[in-house]
């Protein structure tokens, strides 16, 4: 089976920049309760809305508060790491792709990227094991360019390794604050809830 060419408002688009967790990844209900799971395995108390206070914010940024907010005498790197433990059997041997996804991806011809605020060995693991990590040339991550994925010069560090312009990349993401970020820059972006929508929308026009 062939390739079919992607187009948005008309115009072809060659060049697709990917979140993970929630967009390729059906893992946001470990992400949505984990703060309080590694707080609660200090043997402290998690405030009530602490997994909404860190929900925007990227694992270092997370790693910092709950360092200061809850006294914990260790370091960043070494909280991230303990976090990463919590969750590495998840992404190893049980996390999903987001129904659809796979279907589309193998349907464009198109150069894909990946930007994420997660540990790129844990994608790498995950995406390798359901047989999509051949899909992309590289995994830009929060760590690499030591940007947080509200800032916009994290995504225009992604448009480098693509070698484009902003307005000629086509963002896919679920979380509406990197929505704003992404499109009060130029990106074009994508909101995604159902890939199974969007392969409707597309796969069913392919070529017309």
């Amino acid at each position: 089976m062939g390739f079919c060419s992607f187009f948005l408002g008309g115009e072809k688009m060659n060049y697709f920049i990917f979140d993970v967790d929630g967009t390729i990844l059906d893992s946001m209900e470990v992400w949505n309760t984990l703060a309080s799971r590694y707080v609660q395995s200090l043997g402290i108390v998690p405030e009530k809305n602490l997994d909404k206070i860190v929900s925007d914010m990227s694992l270092e940024q997370s790693a910092t508060y709950l360092k200061k907010h809850y006294g914990i005498k260790k370091s960043e790197e070494r909280i991230i790491s303990e976090v990463l433990n919590l969750i590495s059997d998840f992404y190893r041997y049980e996390v999903k792709l987001m129904p659809g996804f796979k279907d589309f991806i193998s349907h464009y011809d198109s150069v894909n990227v990946i930007g994420t605020s997660c540990d790129e060995k844990l994608v790498k693991i995950a995406l390798n094991r359901l047989g999509v990590l051949n899909n992309f040339e590289d995994i830009i991550t929060c760590s690499k360019v030591n940007k947080p994925k509200d800032d916009p010069n994290f995504y225009l560090a992604c448009a480098q390794v693509l070698k484009q312009r902003p307005e000629d990349i086509v963002v896919f993401e679920d979380a509406d604050y990197c929505i704003d970020v992404a499109r009060k820059i130029g990106f074009k972006v994508i909101k995604i809830k159902d890939w199974r929508d969007l392969n409707e929308k597309c796969i069913n026009n392919c070529g017309k």
